[in-house]
């Protein structure tokens, strides 16, 4: 089904935002938009409105509208938040996810085993992200889902911004492997478990390097 054309170009502006296309503090140009993609400069508004309530766009009046910068004591948060949330989300998912979400999650982890690391670390980036989106749609919990999403967005825009490469793939591949085996087993408490100490090791290592 097509989105509708005002949440088709939002959903566009806010991956080029996430993935880098636009940097911390690039103008946006309505009028430039608006030819890109051949519509009037409604729908191109109303996402650009969307985005700055979603923290992605500064709009200054009389000035222009600008990619925001990335805060990092508010990615620290984020991470911090998502612990318990991922868990949960991890343990309905346990309940809820269907075979075809299950053999998804599979897949990402043996994607890993061919990825280079350094030179396919946006690959990396967004099959991470794509397994724990799995996880999250597997959990039926439409509140829960939109919370996370919200997380996403911070953190993973985070990501992309310093280019991360991942320390310890193995470590990574095996946490991933534990948790969709539990869901798999329909192991609720182990999904939980598992996805609770994958994100707080993570958070560790972000701590590490650019947290204080």
């Amino acid at each position: 089904m097509n989105l509708p054309v005002n949440i088709s170009i939002y959903k566009e502006l806010e991956r080029r935002i996430i993935e880098m296309e636009y940097s911390p503090g690039d103008a946006i140009n309505e009028k430039e938009l608006i030819a890109e993609f051949g519509v009037s400069r409604t729908p191109i508004r109303e996402a650009i409105l969307k985005l700055s309530e979603r923290g992605l766009l500064l709009l200054r009046p009389r000035v222009g509208t600008f990619v925001t910068q990335i805060d990092l004591e508010s990615v620290k948060h984020a991470y911090e938040v998502k612990k318990n949330l991922e868990g949960l989300a991890a343990e309905l998912a346990a309940v809820r996810a269907t075979t075809e979400q299950i053999n998804e999650l599979f897949q990402i982890i043996d994607r890993f085993q061919a990825y280079d690391i350094v030179d396919d670390y946006k690959a990396c980036i967004k099959d991470d992200q794509r397994f724990h989106r799995i996880v999250r749609e597997a959990s039926g919990n439409p509140i829960l889902i939109e919370m996370l999403e919200e997380l996403n967005i911070k953190t993973a825009r985070f990501l992309q911004y310093i280019k991360y490469v991942i320390e310890d793939v193995a470590w990574f591949r095996e946490s991933l492997e534990n948790m969709a085996i539990c869901i798999r087993n329909h192991d609720a408490e182990g999904a939980r478990r598992t996805t609770e100490e994958h994100t707080e090791e993570f958070l560790i290592q972000m701590s590490r390097r650019f947290f204080r």
